[in-house]
């Protein structure tokens, strides 16, 4: 116990000594993290993301896909794409590259969820519309992703599972900006993970961005690990998505073929 004559002395108002109790110190508060507070900050705005798309029934955009497949970058694809939320419906339709012209592909969850039907394109597709497993081994050699893992909730996803489990040891920096994307004023993140997740991730450097009108995801590209000597990994994939039309009520017969 502080006895009273250790206490620094005072004088009360009306000239009185009184004992003052000295000040206890209090231990300095920990600095934040500026990852973690980055970090939070990402997942709320992808959180912000889910809930807009949760709001529409269906969608179709154009999308700009460029994926790495056996080490090999192929040319950007340019696919028109819809999709309906529930029952989960996807449909494909290829534009670009000229190759490639005319080839469609459609998932209906409701009605085959194993299954997707397929039209090749040029003299291919003059036999019509053709049954695949999703797991097809043609399909497969042509994209890094199921037709059923199609869509913004499903690449909004894959991105929340990686980051809301990520440990600091494994967060190199994160950058949150103001940018845009093929002219949209979007909110850009970018995301570089360590050496200590090497092998355990499949991205090093992970960006995403939103569009600022919407809030919807508009783009994401995925870089991976670097080789020994560089700073960048080989871009992985990318997704970019353009003329977004946000629930045009789709007809079933848009998802059945």
């Amino acid at each position: 116990d502080v006895c009273s004559s250790d206490l620094p002395e005072d004088y009360a108002d009306n000239g009185e000594s009184v004992q003052v109790a000295a000040p206890v110190a209090t231990a300095p508060r920990p600095v934040a993290d500026p990852r973690q507070t980055k970090l939070t900050e990402a997942l709320k705005t992808i959180d912000q993301a889910e809930k807009a798309l949760a709001a529409l029934s269906d969608y179709t955009c154009h999308m700009v896909m460029k994926e790495r497949i056996g080490g090999k970058l192929g040319a950007p694809n340019k696919v028109e794409l819809s999709v309906r939320h529930e029952p989960f419906a996807v449909h494909m339709k290829w534009h670009e590259p000229r190759s490639m012209a005319g080839q469609e592909a459609v998932f209906n969850k409701a009605t085959a969820p194993t299954k997707m039907r397929v039209k090749g394109a040029g003299l291919l597709g003059s036999v019509g519309f053709i049954t695949l497993g999703l797991d097809d081994s043609r399909a497969k050699s042509t994209s890094r992703h199921t037709i059923n893992e199609a869509g913004l909730a499903n690449t909004i996803a894959r991105v929340k599972a990686s980051w809301s489990k990520l440990p600091m040891e494994q967060i190199e920096e994160i950058q949150i900006q103001d940018g845009t994307l093929a002219g949209r004023p979007c909110r850009q993140i970018d995301l570089v993970n360590t050496e200590a997740a090497r092998g355990k991730l499949e991205f090093h450097r992970t960006t995403v961005w939103f569009d600022m009108a919407t809030g919807l995801l508009a783009g994401l590209d995925g870089h991976g690990w670097p080789a020994a000597g560089e700073k960048e990994g080989d871009l992985l994939e990318s997704y970019h998505y353009h003329e977004f039309r946000p629930n045009p009520a789709l007809p079933n017969h848009h998802f059945t073929r």
